[in-house]
């Protein structure tokens, strides 16, 4: 896995999560293809359709947290479930790639 990616760095701690939710960089470079890279404390959401389109068998959203040129954290949980904690940030929805 590279550090960069699309115009954006990795955090370790990104890395790490990346390799543990097994993410390819090619799907990441297909989801941060046309986002901004100056998006301070966004979530980017990555909706079920694009992910069983890419044949992942997970029934969750794929959640990738940025902030400017950095990938923080990646995670899948239930929108729902989510939207349920009070955050303050902005929010990316990707349904379609």
């Amino acid at each position: 896995m590279k550090n960069r990616i699309e115009g954006f760095c990795k955090s370790d701690h990104f890395s790490y999560r990346q390799w543990d939710r097994k993410i390819s960089d090619n799907l990441l470079s297909k989801i941060l293809k046309d986002i901004e890279t100056n998006n301070c404390n966004t979530l980017l959401i990555v909706s079920r359709k694009v992910l069983k389109k890419i044949n992942k068998n997970i029934n969750e959203e794929l959640f990738i947290k940025i902030d400017n040129k950095t990938l923080i954290t990646c995670f899948y949980c239930q929108f729902q479930e989510y939207l349920a904690t009070k955050r303050i940030q902005q929010y990316i929805i990707i349904d379609k790639i």
